[in-house]
């Protein structure tokens, strides 16, 4: 399924408890799980709340442009940015891993296990 915020830049990231990244417009990533970060210099494994070097290596995301985002049967989120970076995040068994918000009330969560809920843009 294409996410529909391919073009869009990362102007902002957050590394907390959860990994936050704000894209041009209105959209928002947002995960809550452990996920890989393929970035220049290899793949990272990242765990939100254990800052490994993980916000810096997040910081390299900001002026990036999605190139490709998508979400498949599985629940798995996919992000690929110009400069060579890819965001995957699988589904966890128990907690909802990631969500995709923007504008006009879209909203795509992965639930526990995979499944999507999706909220369709209002015009």
């Amino acid at each position: 399924m294409d996410l529909g915020f391919a073009g869009q830049k990362v102007v902002a990231e957050e590394f907390g408890y959860t990994v936050g990244i704000d894209l041009t417009g209105g959209y928002e990533i947002r995960i809550e799980t452990g996920f890989l970060l393929r970035a220049y210099d290899g793949d990272h494994h990242i765990v939100p709340g254990e800052d490994d070097g993980a916000a810096a290596l997040l910081g390299e995301l900001t002026g990036q442009v999605v190139t490709v985002c998508t979400a498949d049967d599985a629940g798995a989120l996919r992000v690929d940015f110009d400069g060579g970076a890819r965001l995957l995040v699988e589904a966890d068994p128990a907690y909802e891993a990631w969500t995709v918000a923007g504008p006009g009330g879209l909203k795509v969560v992965c639930l526990p296990g995979g499944e999507l809920s999706i909220w369709s843009p209002q015009p």
